[in-house]
């Protein structure tokens, strides 16, 4: 048994993907699904964070910038 106050081992990469072998495919989705909202609520509290800091983007510059990256994309797609 473990003593008190130690602190638990970190599984490596490769423990972790064996356990995610043994998950259904269901299971699976379950696990990206998490994930992916876990990224999504980091995401969201680093933007609120550079909110409270001032560090923001005017809206009509960002809808500038994603019209030109689209443009780019579609123009590259059609190359």
């Amino acid at each position: 048994m473990r003593g008190m106050g130690q602190p638990k081992e970190k599984p490596t990469v490769e423990q972790v993907l064996k356990l995610v072998e043994e998950l259904t495919p269901d299971e699976r989705a379950q696990v990206r699904e998490e994930l992916d909202l876990q990224e999504l609520r980091r995401n969201i509290q680093i933007s609120i964070e550079q909110s409270e800091r001032g560090e923001v983007i005017d809206g009509d510059e960002v809808f500038r910038q994603m019209w030109e990256r689209n443009a780019a994309m579609r123009k590259k797609g059609s190359a």
